[in-house]
């Protein structure tokens, strides 16, 4: 059973669940006489450094969706959600037209598409802190609006092959949801179309707010737009601007000093 969850896990917590699964099996032989002491009671796991999440650049954004624009791409709105606005995959997916008012220039998340146990499943996010209505700039609106056509289009053409879902923003050609591994698999496709380097649609979120410290956007109004938990989430990004900006800032700092 150890294994099978184990396997599942990051490196860490796996070295550290299968550390406590020996010092409980030997802290019970050393009840049962079996041995003489727990040797793994005083055993110390090394720290394991985390991984740096990629991101991409201004200019690698613009690329990829380009890209994705002139191919008419089916979902270059779901691409542009998530690194302009950095919504999850899920939240993506889970979106209806009744969370948006385009007119308004509005969306709100308080729902999402997700694969658990065989099924796919449209439910409320996970945390109250992920729910919230956000502000559309215009290329996010111009984007939804053609996807809206190509939705319509779409509808006319199955006729009476179409499924009317719960009114799912992005759906297939005959209105099923997206599954969410479809979805990784159009991602990665268009990372290869467009030659930029290839990056998660989690990193997609991560770049919308490397990008967004670029422009010297307040770690609070950043924290309100990826809809953070916990600031130390936000600050922990925030930390890690992007190496043009580091450069710019080193620059700057040497030039105060009369280098």
């Amino acid at each position: 059973m150890l294994v099978g969850s184990a396997a599942t896990m990051s490196p860490a917590r796996a070295r550290s669940a299968i550390s406590a699964c020996l010092r409980s099996a030997l802290s019970h032989a050393v009840r049962e006489e079996l041995v003489t002491r727990n040797v793994a009671q005083f055993v110390t796991l090394p720290s394991v450094r985390k991984k740096k999440r990629k991101a991409w650049t201004t200019d690698e954004v613009r690329i990829f969706l380009e890209s994705a624009r002139s191919a008419r791409d089916a979902m270059f709105a779901a691409y542009v959600l998530a690194v302009v606005l950095g919504l999850r995959k899920g939240e993506i997916l889970g979106l209806t037209w009744a969370d948006l008012d385009l007119d308004g220039g509005e969306l709100t998340v308080g729902r999402q598409l997700q694969r658990a146990s065989g099924e796919l499943l449209h439910r409320e996010t996970k945390t109250e802190a992920s729910d919230d209505t956000l502000p559309l700039p215009d290329v996010v609106i111009t984007a939804l609006r053609h996807r809206q056509e190509a939705q319509r289009a779409d509808r006319a053409k199955a006729g009476r092959a179409w499924q009317d879902t719960v009114g799912l923003v992005f759906t297939t050609k005959t209105g099923l949801p997206i599954e969410p591994r479809n979805f990784n698999r159009s991602w990665d496709n268009r990372c290869d179309r467009a030659e930029v380097r290839k990056i998660t649609i989690h990193d997609a979120r991560r770049s919308c707010a490397t990008l967004l410290v670029d422009l010297d956007v307040h770690p609070r109004v950043i924290m309100r737009i990826l809809r953070h938990a916990q600031f130390s989430v936000t600050m922990e990004i925030y930390s890690q601007a992007s190496s043009a900006a580091t450069k710019a800032a080193l620059h700057k700092l040497g030039d105060s000093l009369g280098g």
